[in-house]
């Protein structure tokens, strides 16, 4: 299995070929500059894709959702998502969402949501959605990362 940990770098506004990802220039681990369609044609031969980001910055969010569906496009639809941002006995109620049997609401009841789930990650959960992809819920629950 190979597997990659990509580091993003904001190089303020830059004019970039393929797709939209305007607020980013992506290195390599040389620091050479790397272009986005060289970058998710790389990312696809790959069976895991690590994405490095700031839980509190929406711009990492956004670039995260933009890699999943430019994946999602070279990869004719053969991805898995999983993130932190859900706690694995919280797993029932995000397949509940993902399937349609319960709607955003009954989801922001039912799971421990971050802060920021709404405008950060509910944009990649609904993409997983709209695509039928699974997501898994990576994070340890609570109750058990608390305990000494």
């Amino acid at each position: 299995m190979k597997n990659i940990f990509i580091a993003i770098f904001l190089a303020g506004l830059c004019s970039l070929q393929g797709q939209s990802f305007k607020a980013y220039q992506f290195y390599d681990q040389k620091g050479k500059e790397l272009k986005t369609d060289k970058l998710i044609k790389e990312l696809a031969e790959y069976d895991v894709v690590f994405f490095g980001e700031n839980h509190n910055n929406s711009i990492n969010h956004w670039l995260q959702l933009k890699v999943t569906e430019a994946l999602y496009e070279k990869k004719n639809g053969q991805v898995i998502l999983g993130a932190e941002m859900f706690e694995r006995d919280n797993q029932s109620q995000l397949d509940q969402y993902l399937n349609g049997k319960i709607d955003a609401k009954t989801l922001k009841d039912s799971a421990r949501l971050w802060n920021n789930y709404m405008t950060d990650y509910k944009p990649l959960v609904d993409f997983a959605k709209a695509k039928k992809l699974n997501f898994i819920a990576t994070n340890i629950p609570r109750r058990y990362a608390s305990q000494t």
